[in-house]
């Protein structure tokens, strides 16, 4: 039996934030709210954790 590889992370953020997100999306390349929010969240592991971003993807290609 496969393991999924996605998980779910629920969210509460105030609706100005929201509202602000939108905006974003709509002036660039995301699809959607959760395509922004995984990109917003790669990005700050890879600023603040690039060492445990590098994993990842060491990770990947050993999995393959």
């Amino acid at each position: 039996m496969e393991k999924r590889r996605d998980a779910y992370i629920g969210v509460r953020v105030p609706r100005t934030l929201k509202e602000l997100i939108q905006k974003v999306i709509e002036r660039d390349t995301h699809l959607n709210e959760a395509d922004f929010v995984r990109d917003a969240i790669r990005e700050k592991i890879q600023r603040d954790a690039p060492e445990l971003y590098k994993q990842l993807f060491v990770k990947e290609v050993e999995s393959k």
